[in-house]
């Protein structure tokens, strides 16, 4: 369809065109000059910030911002004067009826024809929504996990204190001594199993407490890799460790040997016709950062997504006997991750394998 433009529109390429089209613009516009007093205010932003143009030309920008942010602002506008980048910065603020949104700006240097940098330009934008959007729906996926991990530990105790009740009541109908104690080791053995799934969950939430005894690294490293040969003797797996010769690092003993004892088992069960795994160590001046890879089955994106999370397993039904996949080791291994300071990361590929970061401070440089 052709329309026929209005009789009052300026010409297109004139100064009064692009006037209309700063001042009408659907985000808030404003520039400022050298010294960063406001020079141009559209009215978006007078609507935002519930001030007439009037009001606004010639006052410092950073009026604008909270007290907090406005020394951090007049060194983000002067780097982007100097500099020539382009910046994205985020900030609260209380509209004209006193209700708090979220903004987000970018700023740009303003250069003129002959190349100079004259000033800046900020354009302003309301994410409130978006941001209540992302909220709502992170809120609604920690209640799904919550249900599903509610759902799992009820699975497991379940089944355990089903059997137990069973097997009570068969030894209450039997006078034979030797049922009785039969009984009565299986029940030891189903309380064990509920004792390490309350203790798993306790240090996914909390943390583990123990005493944080520091030891070496490489020796940790050096008997872990013991451990591995043995677990994977006849296995088809083929093991290497990457261990230069370091300086004596200490860390804490019994968080990080679970922590890679965690990865490592997870890694092993990746590849059950066998493959690579891989441990690569090695340090800076404030972190150790430990790799560890394998060419098992590899993970999709929703698995990378929530790998961590309790309960939630690759292997299959959740089971409650010996040996069954619980979901908790390395929901375990990110909690402890997270209490001695470090970070964790996966990186995968179906049917390629997995590769764990685990980046760890160095106490010795605390």
């Amino acid at each position: 369809m052709k329309t026929t433009p209005t009789t009052d529109m300026p010409p297109i390429g004139t100064d009064a065109y692009y006037r209309q089209l700063c001042e009408h613009l659907g985000v808030a516009l404003i520039a400022v000059d050298l010294d960063l007093n406001i020079r141009v205010w559209n009215a978006a932003a007078a609507r935002t910030f519930g001030a007439a143009a009037e009001r606004m030309f010639g006052t410092p920008v950073a009026r604008i911002l909270p007290q907090e942010r406005r020394e951090m602002a007049e060194r983000t506008l002067r780097r982007a004067i100097d500099t020539g980048e382009t910046i994205q910065f985020e900030f609260q603020h209380r509209d004209p009826q006193g209700e708090r949104r979220e903004l987000a700006g970018t700023i740009a240097p303003v250069v003129s024809e002959s190349g100079v940098r004259t000033g800046a330009s900020v354009c302003i934008r309301d994410i409130t929504r978006r941001i209540s959007l992302q909220s709502d729906l992170s809120e609604s996926r920690k209640m799904v996990a919550l249900g599903e991990m509610a759902g799992a530990i009820a699975h497991h105790f379940n089944n355990i204190l089903g059997g137990m009740v069973t097997s009570i009541d068969y030894a209450n109908a039997s006078d034979d001594a030797v049922i009785k104690d039969r009984v009565f080791d299986q029940v030891g053995r189903a309380l064990q199993r509920a004792t390490t799934l309350v203790n798993g969950l306790l240090a996914f939430a909390e943390g583990d407490r123990r005493a944080n005894d520091l030891s070496d690294l490489t020796e940790i490293i050096n008997d872990l890799a013991d451990e591995i040969e043995e677990i994977i003797e006849g296995s088809h797996i083929e093991f290497t460790l990457n261990l230069p010769e370091l300086p004596a690092v200490p860390v804490a003993r019994v968080q990080v040997t679970t922590i890679l004892r965690n990865i490592i088992q997870n890694a092993i069960e990746a590849m059950p016709d066998g493959g690579s795994l891989w441990v690569d160590i090695s340090v800076d001046s404030q972190s150790v950062i430990i790799l560890i890879g394998d060419t098992g089955c590899g993970l999709d994106e929703t698995a990378k997504s929530r790998i961590f999370e309790p309960f939630w397993t690759t292997k299959g039904p959740l089971a409650a006997g010996t040996g069954g996949a619980t979901g908790l080791g390395l929901a375990i291994t990110h909690g402890l991750v997270n209490m001695i300071g470090g970070t964790i990361s996966v990186t995968s590929e179906v049917g390629k394998g997995s590769c764990f970061r685990v980046t760890l401070p160095r106490p010795d440089t605390a």
